[in-house]
Protein backbone atom coordinates (compact mmCIF):
# COMPACT_ATOMS: atom_id res chain seq x y z
CA UNK A 1 0.00 0.00 0.00
CA UNK A 2 1.45 3.62 -0.87
CA UNK A 3 1.76 5.63 1.64
CA UNK A 4 1.15 8.48 -0.58
CA UNK A 5 -2.15 10.02 -0.47
CA UNK A 6 -2.37 9.86 -3.95
CA UNK A 7 -1.19 8.44 -6.87
CA UNK A 8 -2.07 8.80 -10.35
CA UNK A 9 -1.51 8.11 -13.98
CA UNK A 10 -3.09 11.35 -16.08
CA UNK A 11 -3.15 12.31 -19.25
CA UNK A 12 -1.07 15.15 -20.90
CA UNK A 13 -2.67 18.68 -19.70
CA UNK A 14 -1.55 22.49 -20.64
CA UNK A 15 -2.51 25.45 -18.22
CA UNK A 16 -3.36 27.10 -21.81
CA UNK A 17 -5.27 24.68 -23.72
CA UNK A 18 -5.80 25.15 -27.17
CA UNK A 19 -9.23 26.76 -28.60
CA UNK A 20 -11.96 24.56 -28.71
CA UNK A 21 -10.50 22.65 -25.52
CA UNK A 22 -10.61 24.20 -21.68
CA UNK A 23 -9.05 22.76 -18.66
CA UNK A 24 -11.62 20.68 -16.35
CA UNK A 25 -10.24 19.31 -12.73
CA UNK A 26 -11.66 16.92 -11.27
CA UNK A 27 -12.03 16.81 -7.01
CA UNK A 28 -13.09 14.41 -4.05
CA UNK A 29 -14.38 15.03 -1.09
CA UNK A 30 -15.69 11.76 1.55
CA UNK A 31 -18.06 12.57 4.32
CA UNK A 32 -17.56 8.95 5.64
CA UNK A 33 -19.26 6.77 8.14
CA UNK A 34 -16.41 4.31 9.79
CA UNK A 35 -16.65 2.25 12.59
CA UNK A 36 -14.02 2.83 15.93
CA UNK A 37 -10.47 1.91 15.22
CA UNK A 38 -10.64 3.00 11.50
CA UNK A 39 -7.78 5.84 10.77
CA UNK A 40 -7.67 5.09 6.89
CA UNK A 41 -9.53 4.17 4.27
CA UNK A 42 -7.71 3.51 0.66
CA UNK A 43 -9.41 3.19 -2.78
CA UNK A 44 -7.85 2.49 -5.66
CA UNK A 45 -9.17 3.29 -9.05
CA UNK A 46 -9.76 3.42 -12.18
CA UNK A 47 -11.22 5.00 -15.84
CA UNK A 48 -11.82 8.16 -14.49
CA UNK A 49 -14.41 9.63 -17.61
CA UNK A 50 -16.54 12.60 -17.93
CA UNK A 51 -19.59 12.60 -19.89
CA UNK A 52 -20.53 15.43 -22.82
CA UNK A 53 -23.98 16.07 -22.08
CA UNK A 54 -25.44 15.95 -25.75
CA UNK A 55 -24.18 12.75 -26.74
CA UNK A 56 -25.90 8.62 -25.83
CA UNK A 57 -25.23 6.62 -22.33
CA UNK A 58 -22.77 4.75 -24.50
CA UNK A 59 -20.73 7.35 -26.56
CA UNK A 60 -19.49 10.82 -25.35
CA UNK A 61 -16.99 9.54 -22.55
CA UNK A 62 -13.44 11.11 -22.57
CA UNK A 63 -11.28 9.33 -20.37
CA UNK A 64 -9.54 12.43 -17.53
CA UNK A 65 -7.47 9.80 -15.37
CA UNK A 66 -6.45 6.27 -16.11
CA UNK A 67 -5.64 5.06 -12.82
CA UNK A 68 -5.38 6.00 -9.27
CA UNK A 69 -5.30 5.90 -5.38
CA UNK A 70 -6.69 8.40 -2.44
CA UNK A 71 -6.94 7.76 1.34
CA UNK A 72 -10.71 9.08 1.93
CA UNK A 73 -10.41 10.25 5.75
CA UNK A 74 -7.42 12.72 4.72
CA UNK A 75 -10.57 14.24 2.46
CA UNK A 76 -12.79 15.32 5.22
CA UNK A 77 -13.81 19.36 5.28
CA UNK A 78 -11.08 19.41 2.15
CA UNK A 79 -11.42 18.61 -1.65
CA UNK A 80 -8.72 16.66 -3.09
CA UNK A 81 -7.97 16.89 -6.83
CA UNK A 82 -7.73 13.82 -8.73
CA UNK A 83 -6.92 14.65 -12.08
CA UNK A 84 -6.69 18.15 -14.24
CA UNK A 85 -6.80 17.88 -17.77
CA UNK A 86 -8.06 19.50 -21.53
CA UNK A 87 -11.05 18.47 -22.61
CA UNK A 88 -13.19 19.38 -25.64
CA UNK A 89 -15.20 21.96 -24.84
CA UNK A 90 -18.83 21.69 -24.07
CA UNK A 91 -21.48 20.73 -21.29
CA UNK A 92 -20.37 17.80 -19.28
CA UNK A 93 -23.26 15.87 -17.00
CA UNK A 94 -21.48 12.62 -15.27
CA UNK A 95 -18.50 11.06 -14.45
CA UNK A 96 -17.68 7.38 -13.83
CA UNK A 97 -14.92 5.50 -12.50
CA UNK A 98 -14.10 2.09 -11.38
CA UNK A 99 -12.81 1.36 -7.53
CA UNK A 100 -10.29 -1.55 -8.26
CA UNK A 101 -9.59 -2.15 -4.73
CA UNK A 102 -9.88 -0.96 -1.37
CA UNK A 103 -7.69 -1.47 2.10
CA UNK A 104 -8.78 -0.33 5.53
CA UNK A 105 -6.57 0.60 8.66
CA UNK A 106 -7.57 -0.49 11.73
CA UNK A 107 -5.60 -0.24 14.95
CA UNK A 108 -2.57 0.35 13.01
CA UNK A 109 -2.65 -2.94 10.66
CA UNK A 110 -4.05 -2.80 6.97
CA UNK A 111 -6.82 -5.32 5.69
CA UNK A 112 -7.89 -5.95 2.30
CA UNK A 113 -12.07 -4.64 1.92
CA UNK A 114 -14.35 -6.24 -0.17
CA UNK A 115 -15.82 -3.41 -2.07
CA UNK A 116 -19.67 -4.04 -3.15
CA UNK A 117 -20.25 -1.31 -5.94
CA UNK A 118 -17.04 -1.17 -7.73
CA UNK A 119 -18.33 0.90 -10.69
CA UNK A 120 -19.69 4.64 -9.68
CA UNK A 121 -21.56 6.67 -12.42
CA UNK A 122 -22.04 9.70 -11.12
CA UNK A 123 -24.42 12.47 -12.10
CA UNK A 124 -23.02 16.17 -12.33
CA UNK A 125 -25.47 18.10 -10.47
CA UNK A 126 -26.87 20.91 -13.48
CA UNK A 127 -23.90 19.78 -15.72
CA UNK A 128 -20.66 21.66 -15.68
CA UNK A 129 -19.96 23.94 -19.02
CA UNK A 130 -15.84 23.80 -20.05
CA UNK A 131 -14.76 26.03 -22.13
CA UNK A 132 -11.14 27.88 -23.29
CA UNK A 133 -11.67 30.87 -21.50
CA UNK A 134 -11.98 30.22 -18.16
CA UNK A 135 -11.05 26.32 -15.86
CA UNK A 136 -13.47 24.64 -14.57
CA UNK A 137 -13.90 21.88 -11.67
CA UNK A 138 -16.02 19.37 -10.70
CA UNK A 139 -16.49 17.89 -7.28
CA UNK A 140 -17.43 14.57 -6.50
CA UNK A 141 -18.90 13.82 -2.91
CA UNK A 142 -18.61 10.18 -2.26
CA UNK A 143 -20.25 8.47 0.40
CA UNK A 144 -18.24 5.23 1.74
CA UNK A 145 -20.00 3.27 4.23
CA UNK A 146 -17.04 1.17 6.18
CA UNK A 147 -18.61 -2.40 8.01
CA UNK A 148 -16.83 -4.69 10.11
CA UNK A 149 -18.38 -7.88 9.64
CA UNK A 150 -15.69 -9.56 11.43
CA UNK A 151 -14.75 -9.22 15.45
CA UNK A 152 -12.42 -6.65 16.81
CA UNK A 153 -9.55 -9.47 16.84
CA UNK A 154 -10.18 -10.81 13.60
CA UNK A 155 -11.87 -8.15 11.65
CA UNK A 156 -13.29 -7.94 7.82
CA UNK A 157 -14.55 -4.77 5.92
CA UNK A 158 -16.81 -4.30 3.54
CA UNK A 159 -17.50 -1.05 1.69
CA UNK A 160 -20.33 0.33 -0.29
CA UNK A 161 -19.70 3.38 -1.68
CA UNK A 162 -22.68 6.52 -3.33
CA UNK A 163 -21.26 9.66 -5.30
CA UNK A 164 -23.07 12.80 -6.42
CA UNK A 165 -20.68 15.11 -8.52
CA UNK A 166 -20.67 19.23 -8.18
CA UNK A 167 -19.92 22.21 -10.89
CA UNK A 168 -17.43 24.21 -8.67
CA UNK A 169 -18.76 28.25 -9.36
CA UNK A 170 -16.08 29.58 -11.67
CA UNK A 171 -14.99 32.03 -9.47
CA UNK A 172 -14.17 29.83 -7.24
CA UNK A 173 -11.61 27.97 -9.25
CA UNK A 174 -8.35 28.44 -7.57
CA UNK A 175 -4.93 27.56 -9.40
CA UNK A 176 -4.26 25.06 -6.23
CA UNK A 177 -7.34 22.76 -8.01
CA UNK A 178 -5.39 22.72 -11.31
CA UNK A 179 -2.54 20.70 -9.63
CA UNK A 180 -3.38 16.78 -9.18
CA UNK A 181 -3.22 15.65 -5.39
CA UNK A 182 -3.38 19.47 -4.20
CA UNK A 183 -6.22 19.43 -1.16
CA UNK A 184 -8.06 22.92 -0.43
CA UNK A 185 -10.08 23.13 2.53
CA UNK A 186 -13.65 23.65 1.61
CA UNK A 187 -15.11 23.47 5.11
CA UNK A 188 -16.61 27.13 6.15
CA UNK A 189 -16.62 27.90 1.96
CA UNK A 190 -19.92 29.39 1.12
CA UNK A 191 -20.27 27.75 -2.20
CA UNK A 192 -19.38 24.39 -0.39
CA UNK A 193 -21.90 25.53 2.77
CA UNK A 194 -24.46 26.09 -0.10
CA UNK A 195 -24.35 22.15 -1.66
CA UNK A 196 -24.09 20.43 1.65
CA UNK A 197 -27.42 22.73 2.02
CA UNK A 198 -29.19 21.79 -1.13
CA UNK A 199 -28.14 18.75 -1.89
CA UNK A 200 -27.80 16.39 1.20
CA UNK A 201 -29.73 14.28 2.82
CA UNK A 202 -29.52 13.68 6.69
CA UNK A 203 -31.14 10.92 8.52
CA UNK A 204 -32.66 10.94 11.78
CA UNK A 205 -33.69 8.63 14.42
CA UNK A 206 -36.27 10.53 16.15
CA UNK A 207 -38.02 7.41 18.14
CA UNK A 208 -37.53 3.84 18.64
CA UNK A 209 -38.76 0.99 20.65
CA UNK A 210 -37.95 -2.34 20.74
CA UNK A 211 -38.59 -5.51 22.61
CA UNK A 212 -38.36 -9.54 22.06
CA UNK A 213 -41.50 -9.12 20.16
CA UNK A 214 -40.55 -6.49 18.01
CA UNK A 215 -39.10 -3.01 16.26
CA UNK A 216 -40.50 0.22 15.29
CA UNK A 217 -37.84 2.95 14.34
CA UNK A 218 -39.50 6.22 13.41
CA UNK A 219 -36.88 8.18 11.03
CA UNK A 220 -37.34 11.36 9.11
CA UNK A 221 -35.13 13.29 6.46
CA UNK A 222 -34.07 16.49 7.20
CA UNK A 223 -31.87 17.34 4.31
CA UNK A 224 -32.96 18.63 0.74
CA UNK A 225 -32.09 14.97 -0.87
CA UNK A 226 -34.19 11.55 -0.99
CA UNK A 227 -32.03 8.43 0.54
CA UNK A 228 -33.05 4.61 -0.03
CA UNK A 229 -33.15 3.11 3.14
CA UNK A 230 -31.79 -0.47 2.99
CA UNK A 231 -30.53 -1.87 6.13
CA UNK A 232 -31.87 -1.68 10.38
CA UNK A 233 -28.94 -3.03 12.59
CA UNK A 234 -29.62 -3.45 16.36
CA UNK A 235 -26.52 -4.01 18.65
CA UNK A 236 -26.19 -4.44 22.26
CA UNK A 237 -24.54 -0.94 23.42
CA UNK A 238 -21.71 -2.62 25.17
CA UNK A 239 -20.73 -4.36 22.21
CA UNK A 240 -20.84 -0.94 19.94
CA UNK A 241 -18.70 1.32 22.39
CA UNK A 242 -16.77 3.82 20.91
CA UNK A 243 -18.63 4.29 17.67
CA UNK A 244 -16.87 6.74 15.76
CA UNK A 245 -17.79 10.40 16.02
CA UNK A 246 -17.38 11.30 12.29
CA UNK A 247 -19.96 8.10 11.38
CA UNK A 248 -22.44 5.70 13.14
CA UNK A 249 -21.29 2.80 12.27
CA UNK A 250 -21.31 -0.29 15.08
CA UNK A 251 -18.09 -1.66 15.74
CA UNK A 252 -19.12 -4.67 14.41
CA UNK A 253 -22.39 -5.90 12.97
CA UNK A 254 -21.32 -9.55 14.21
CA UNK A 255 -23.73 -11.05 16.90
CA UNK A 256 -26.14 -8.20 16.21
CA UNK A 257 -29.52 -8.13 14.50
CA UNK A 258 -29.82 -7.07 11.26
CA UNK A 259 -32.83 -6.05 9.05
CA UNK A 260 -33.14 -5.25 5.40
CA UNK A 261 -36.10 -2.89 4.65
CA UNK A 262 -38.57 -3.36 1.69
CA UNK A 263 -40.25 -0.91 -0.25
CA UNK A 264 -43.61 0.07 2.01
CA UNK A 265 -41.03 0.18 5.45
CA UNK A 266 -41.91 -3.72 6.71
CA UNK A 267 -38.37 -4.52 8.02
CA UNK A 268 -37.70 -8.56 7.92
CA UNK A 269 -34.27 -9.99 9.14
CA UNK A 270 -31.26 -11.22 7.74
CA UNK A 271 -29.96 -14.52 9.38
CA UNK A 272 -26.27 -15.41 7.86
CA UNK A 273 -24.73 -18.50 9.48
CA UNK A 274 -21.64 -18.94 7.65
CA UNK A 275 -20.62 -22.54 6.49
CA UNK A 276 -16.81 -23.16 7.66
CA UNK A 277 -15.75 -23.34 3.66
CA UNK A 278 -17.72 -19.93 2.64
CA UNK A 279 -16.37 -16.56 2.18
CA UNK A 280 -17.93 -14.51 4.58
CA UNK A 281 -17.17 -11.45 2.82
CA UNK A 282 -19.47 -12.52 -0.72
CA UNK A 283 -21.94 -14.21 1.71
CA UNK A 284 -22.44 -11.26 3.58
CA UNK A 285 -22.30 -8.61 0.54
CA UNK A 286 -25.05 -10.52 -1.15
CA UNK A 287 -27.45 -10.57 2.07
CA UNK A 288 -27.23 -6.62 3.24
CA UNK A 289 -26.52 -4.91 -0.25
CA UNK A 290 -29.39 -6.55 -2.20
CA UNK A 291 -31.81 -4.47 -4.38
CA UNK A 292 -34.00 -3.63 -2.04
CA UNK A 293 -35.25 -0.23 -0.16
CA UNK A 294 -37.42 1.98 0.83
CA UNK A 295 -37.25 5.87 -0.39
CA UNK A 296 -37.74 8.58 1.69
CA UNK A 297 -38.17 11.59 0.17
CA UNK A 298 -36.72 15.11 1.97
CA UNK A 299 -38.54 16.65 4.40
CA UNK A 300 -40.47 13.44 4.77
CA UNK A 301 -40.75 11.26 8.01
CA UNK A 302 -41.70 7.27 8.21
CA UNK A 303 -41.35 4.51 10.77
CA UNK A 304 -39.53 0.91 9.65
CA UNK A 305 -41.50 -1.56 11.28
CA UNK A 306 -40.61 -5.54 13.03
CA UNK A 307 -42.98 -7.62 14.14
CA UNK A 308 -41.86 -11.66 15.51
CA UNK A 309 -39.23 -12.44 17.92
CA UNK A 310 -35.76 -11.30 17.57
CA UNK A 311 -32.39 -12.86 18.02
CA UNK A 312 -29.01 -12.05 18.19
CA UNK A 313 -26.10 -13.52 15.95
CA UNK A 314 -25.92 -12.24 12.67
CA UNK A 315 -22.97 -13.95 11.00
CA UNK A 316 -22.63 -16.38 14.17
CA UNK A 317 -21.76 -20.06 13.59
CA UNK A 318 -24.49 -21.07 16.18
CA UNK A 319 -28.08 -20.17 15.32
CA UNK A 320 -28.96 -17.56 17.60
CA UNK A 321 -26.85 -15.52 20.68
CA UNK A 322 -29.70 -14.55 22.88
CA UNK A 323 -32.67 -12.14 22.19
CA UNK A 324 -33.57 -9.00 23.68
CA UNK A 325 -33.45 -8.45 27.44
CA UNK A 326 -35.34 -5.46 29.12
CA UNK A 327 -34.33 -2.41 30.30
CA UNK A 328 -30.64 -3.20 28.57
CA UNK A 329 -29.75 -0.40 25.97
CA UNK A 330 -28.88 -1.19 22.47
CA UNK A 331 -27.81 1.05 19.62
CA UNK A 332 -29.95 1.15 16.65
CA UNK A 333 -28.32 2.34 13.49
CA UNK A 334 -30.22 2.61 10.05
CA UNK A 335 -28.13 3.39 6.91
CA UNK A 336 -29.57 5.21 3.66
CA UNK A 337 -27.85 5.98 0.67
CA UNK A 338 -25.37 8.79 1.16
CA UNK A 339 -26.80 8.94 4.86
CA UNK A 340 -26.67 7.13 8.27
CA UNK A 341 -28.20 7.61 12.07
CA UNK A 342 -28.26 5.79 14.93
CA UNK A 343 -30.43 6.10 18.60
CA UNK A 344 -29.96 4.68 21.59
CA UNK A 345 -33.12 2.59 23.05
CA UNK A 346 -33.55 0.82 26.44
CA UNK A 347 -35.87 -2.05 25.68
CA UNK A 348 -38.79 -2.99 27.14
Amino acid sequence: MSTSAVTSTTATSSASPPSGQGLLSVLLTDPPNIPPGVTKVYVSYSDLEVHVSDAGNQSGWTQVQSSGQIELLGTVNASQTLSSVKVTSGVYNALRFNITSAEVTYNSKNYTAFVNNAELNVPIVHGIAVNASTPSAAIISISPTVMNIGSSSTPEFIIRSEATAFPVPSGQVTTGMGQPGHKTVIAGLQWWKDIVQNYTANLQVQSATLSSAGLNVTIGNTGTKPTLITLVSVTPLADAIGVHPMGYVPSSIVGGAIFGVDANGTLFPLRVVIPLAASTQSTVSAQIFRDVGMNLTAGSSTTLSYKGSISFGFLSILKSQGSVVAHQQYLVTVVGTQAVASFVVVAT
